[in-house]
């Protein structure tokens, strides 16, 4: 059967369609309970998860517990996968080794913008749930500089080097995907090319419920207190789930103590709890010192 793959303007959810019945006897081969979706059920994913059922593949869920998603956002994903189980979907929730408050006492400094440690444990680590299923996420290219860069329809992961990314609108690149580096994590993310404007057309077009939030006016759904949101966004989460605030306060404080402990240096926009979290939540910080603060930390 003949797949159009080329980007059509206007139709971004037709060749994504495309793109995952292209490759559902791949998916099949590598596991028989199909593609793997990762979700956390925010706008992205919801619009993957409706993508890959209509497109009628053989797919299953997966969601990282991450233990500082919005409540909001949990309750709508536990809603979410009870329907996907009644439709006879496989779904698995996959809890976190270590929670996020342990991963900042054992680094003894927060995530910044250019080191996001924590979302390579809770949320990128390969699980269990997985087996060898081709992944799918909801990533796009629009989201970052970093992401346009690094991520793309097709994606194979390589360690200790670059993972080997490449469009889907290529016989060669098709090929290579298919055949070449069997024994690695291979990803199929149909939304690479999508900006935000085909997603929330796409949830209107279909009728896609999306989290209550969003309609709050909150147009980015994550981890509370992520340092990738922006410092006005932050401090709205902050505002609006305090009990947060207060454990990161509380972890920050604990972070000093064993930095004390290690015989570490405790720089001025440290010495207390109070100004390293008030450091932290600047836009100006995380856009420009996580390389310093890689060397001064010595991670």
């Amino acid at each position: 059967m003949e797949y159009q793959t080329s980007l059509t303007q206007g139709q971004p959810d037709d060749e994504a369609v495309r793109l995952l019945q292209y490759y559902e006897a791949l998916a099949l081969e590598n596991d028989p309970r199909g593609y793997c979706v990762c979700t956390s059920e925010g706008k992205d994913s919801r619009v993957l998860g409706h993508l890959f059922r209509r497109a009628g593949v053989k797919h299953f869920y997966q969601h990282s517990i991450t233990g500082i998603d919005p409540p909001e956002l949990i309750y709508f994903q536990r809603s979410n996968f009870q329907q996907y189980r009644d439709a006879g979907y496989l779904t698995y929730d996959v809890m976190y080794r270590k929670s996020m408050w342990q991963l900042m006492l054992e680094k003894k400094i927060p995530p910044l913008r250019t080191i996001r440690y924590c979302c390579a444990e809770l949320k990128e680590k390969r699980s269990e749930h997985q087996g060898k299923a081709v992944v799918s996420f909801g990533v796009r290219k629009y989201e970052s500089v970093k992401r346009a860069r690094s991520r793309n329809e097709l994606e194979i992961a390589l360690p200790r080097q670059k993972n080997l990314i490449m469009p889907f609108d290529d016989g060669e690149n098709r090929k290579i995907f298919e055949l070449c580096y069997r024994d690695r994590e291979k990803r199929v993310n149909p939304l690479a090319y999508w900006n935000d404007a085909d997603i929330w057309n796409y949830s209107r077009d279909v009728k896609l419920e999306q989290c209550s939030l969003y309609s709050e006016g909150f147009d980015r759904l994550g981890c509370i207190g992520c340092p990738l949101a922006r410092e006005q966004n932050r401090r709205r989460e902050f505002s609006r789930w305090p009990k947060f605030y207060e454990q990161y306060l509380r972890t920050f404080d604990r972070m000093l103590e064993r930095r004390r402990q290690c015989g570490d240096a405790i720089l001025d926009y440290a010495s207390t709890a109070e100004i390293w979290m008030e450091w932290w939540l600047s836009d100006h910080v995380q856009e420009t010192s996580g390389a310093g603060q890689l060397s001064l930390y010595e991670l």
